[in-house]
């Protein structure tokens, strides 16, 4: 791997070019082996974060900059997700070479460490963890409804092993997946990590149905009891609706452009968050 020495342990980084070349490719690998492992879980689990962004958008070949990148997966799951009497998710897991690493999971491949997480929902819980069927979930509010809003994403490649596969993949819907995404941000337990700020960006303005539908489809989850919905609205109004925010003072980083760019890219994210807040 060019750049890089050793092994590569981190899975958040602070801008685009600090990823590794092929950590997209190889987190969709791990999905791919994941996904078709959990096939009796399918209707308990749902894509969510950095791999969600990326299949929810398209590429616009006259727009240079960053498209999605990460390497997590990163699945919301059902509070009441069990295997019975046929093995738990953590063995499943644990029989392809994902091994506990304090609250994830994760596998060597390469020179990368990729990791899966787990997201759940325990209302009035906000934060916390709960095991579900062996694994450690953290606690998001927002989780069952991105669970309840789901749209099947086919999803081809080579898996961990090099095999061809071809999954149909549920993933977060755009109106959740935004709620998710500002309050990993945000509140209730958000990090302020640009490339969460830089995933808002990319998630709503590259939507494959267009941004006007993907601003209606948030501002729609105020009629869904989404749980998170009002702490989204908050992270918008302290940190996405100005310029100087640190929403998009943080995506501008995570793009990493000249001082044009980056100011492009905080204008483009301010003006995103007034849409969504119906400014």
């Amino acid at each position: 791997m060019a750049g890089f020495r050793g092994r590569v342990v981190m899975s958040k980084f602070g801008t685009f070019g600090d990823y590794p070349q092929e950590s997209l490719q190889s987190a969709e690998a791990a999905l791919l082996t994941a996904w078709r492992s959990l096939d009796r879980y399918h209707n308990d689990l749902v894509l969510v974060d950095g791999l969600a962004v990326r299949y929810l958008t398209k590429r616009d070949a006259a727009d240079e900059s960053p498209g999605a990148v990460t390497m997590d997966v990163d699945f919301g799951i059902s509070l009441a997700a069990s295997g019975d009497q046929y093995g738990t998710i953590k063995s499943d897991l644990a029989g392809l070479d994902f091994k506990s690493e304090g609250n994830r999971l994760v596998r060597k491949f390469g020179n990368l460490n990729l990791y899966l997480d787990f997201l759940t929902e325990d209302p009035p819980s906000l934060t916390g963890t709960r095991i579900v069927d062996d694994v450690v979930a953290s606690v998001i509010p927002g989780v069952n409804r991105a669970l309840a809003c789901r749209r099947i994403v086919p999803v081809k490649g080579r898996d961990l092993y090099g095999a061809e596969q071809e999954c149909n993949v549920a993933v977060a819907d755009i109106g959740p997946l935004l709620v998710l995404k500002l309050n990993a941000f945000g509140e209730p337990t958000g990090r302020r990590l640009p490339k969460d700020a830089y995933d808002v960006l990319l998630a709503a303005t590259r939507f494959v149905e267009g941004a006007a539908a993907a601003v209606a489809a948030f501002r729609a989850e105020t009629k869904t009891g989404n749980t998170g919905y009002e702490f989204a609205l908050k992270a918008l109004q302290k940190d996405f609706s100005d310029p100087d925010q640190d929403g998009p003072i943080r995506a501008a980083e995570f793009h990493l452009g000249n001082a044009e760019d980056r100011g492009r890219v905080r204008e483009n994210v301010a003006t995103l968050g007034r849409m969504l807040l119906g400014d």
